[in-house]
């Protein structure tokens, strides 16, 4: 996987390089298309990024994230944009990274209620690159304001060597010389987050497993400890674990049905590849995934959309 980048963010980069006239070389590919494979090469992106630098400076990196405003439905997207807060927006980062098994990882080093402190590292020993860090970094912005974060200030490095990346949600990062920034730490601030209940309590069904099961299916790849759905059903942790017991039902059960069973929807309802169904789905990596479906349906994902597609 470490010759390989994920083929949206590469389409994403082309976009954004499209929207602002920044050319791109010939040689290089015009990206992936819709429902094409879920990875691109690592080396197409970072020249990509390279020469959008050198065309626009490093604040156009920066701001490469923000194309995803423009993009109104995507299996990751929304399973990120559905994060109620910062620390769960992490949480669900910090799982796509392990479901791609990515080398690059952002590592949190505080998380307040309106800041945090990130650093972007690699599980090798060559680190991501400086216009890597920056992308990412945009990224993440990104999503913040998407799940109601508003007035973001961001600065790279944590010390004395800070540098204003982003003051008032606004791109402000001086066009130096990449090199000198100190682009693997983060400090992000925000003054507000717009806060919406994004877990509704479910409605009332024939039993409490159907309601539970409802739950799940609204957002699969929240990662679900039973205290936050008791409290969604407006019951004690133990009561509903005591109720699931008289239906022969389990938490976890229930939870890993719910996934599953979207994910045979979403197979049939979308083009997006099965990488992407899986982590939308909220299993932990593709072997997880194909483990668990083949468990309920008795087929691997790929196996069981072939057939119920025609295909």
């Amino acid at each position: 996987m470490s010759d390989y980048a994920s083929a949206a963010f590469v389409g994403l980069i082309l976009r954004q390089m499209a929207v602002a006239g920044i050319p791109v070389p010939q040689e290089l590919s015009p990206g992936p298309s819709p429902g094409g494979p879920p990875m691109a090469s690592l080396d197409l992106k970072r020249q990509l990024l390279a020469n959008a630098c050198t065309v626009a400076g490093p604040g156009f990196v920066l701001q490469v994230g923000q194309g995803i405003h423009a993009i109104p439905s995507d299996p990751t997207l929304d399973a990120l944009r559905r994060a109620v807060d910062a620390t769960d927006l992490l949480d669900r980062w910090c799982r796509l990274e392990k479901y791609h098994h990515s080398h690059h990882r952002v590592r949190v080093l505080k998380a307040g209620e309106r800041e945090m402190r990130l650093s972007h590292v690699s599980l090798r020993t060559t680190p991501p690159g400086p216009l890597e860090n920056l992308a990412v970094l945009g990224l993440l912005a990104a999503l913040l304001q998407a799940i109601g974060c508003s007035g973001l200030d961001i600065d790279l490095g944590h010390a004395s060597d800070c540098v204003a990346a982003m003051r008032e949600g606004h791109i402000v990062l001086a066009a130096q010389a990449i090199g000198t920034l100190p682009t693997a730490k983060w400090h992000i601030r925000w003054r507000d987050l717009r806060r919406e209940d994004r877990i509704q309590p479910p409605p009332l069904q024939p039993n409490l497993p159907d309601r539970l099961y409802t739950l799940f299916d609204d957002d699969p790849v929240r990662h679900w400890p039973i205290a936050e759905a008791a409290a969604a059903m407006a019951m004690s942790s133990r009561k509903l674990q005591r109720l699931l017991q008289t239906h022969g039902a389990s938490y976890s059960g229930i939870l890993r049905d719910a996934r599953v069973r979207r994910s045979a929807r979403m197979m049939l309802e979308t083009s997006a590849s099965l990488a992407e169904i899986g982590y939308a789905a909220g299993f932990a990596d593709q072997a997880h995934f194909t483990r668990e479906f083949r468990r309920i349906l008795g087929a691997s994902p790929a196996e069981w959309r072939r057939v119920a597609t025609g295909a």
